[in-house]
């Protein structure tokens, strides 16, 4: 699927499998290994970014991946982060949704937030805010409606 869907369809928390369509290289070709893991891999969507434009400037919108693990130290979870243009020509796919119970963490900056962590639960979700220090922190747990509406209106990417 696009890039589009996955910005329209996939809840945040979802984990995400991008690829385009070259072969995987030999491992004895290093350069040419590390370029095709800059367009193969999987990641948490963390952040959608919607269009935006001014007079001076615009921008296509984006989604943000997170790969690996998520990670208590926020400037190393920046670093690690892959962000895909609304007009990428990669190919996604929705390998993970989040289930009901998980708790989003949630790091608001002005009107948009970034996903820090996708606890199992309330409690792992408390435990991990007071270990990381971060501020400016919502919790939104994932309930049972959420997953339906996204069946019956057709966000299931």
């Amino acid at each position: 699927m696009s890039v589009m869907t996955i910005y329209e369809r996939a809840p945040i928390g979802a984990k995400i499998a991008f690829r385009n369509s070259v072969p995987r290289p030999s491992e004895e070709d290093a350069d040419a290994l590390d370029a095709w893991k800059k367009c193969n891999g999987t990641g948490w969507l963390v952040r959608c970014t919607p269009p935006r434009s001014n007079i001076i400037w615009s921008t296509t919108g984006a989604v943000t991946l997170l790969p690996g693990e998520f990670q208590i130290d926020l400037d190393a979870a920046i670093a690690a982060r892959k962000t895909f243009p609304l007009d990428s020509d990669l190919s996604f796919e929705v390998v993970y949704r989040p289930v009901a119970g998980e708790v989003r963490v949630l790091q608001e900056y002005g009107a948009h937030s970034i996903l820090l962590y996708l606890a199992a639960n309330m409690a792992d979700a408390r435990r991990w805010v007071a270990e990381s220090g971060h501020i400016n922190i919502r919790l939104e747990e994932v309930c049972v409606e959420e997953i339906c509406a996204d069946a019956v209106e057709g966000r299931i990417a």
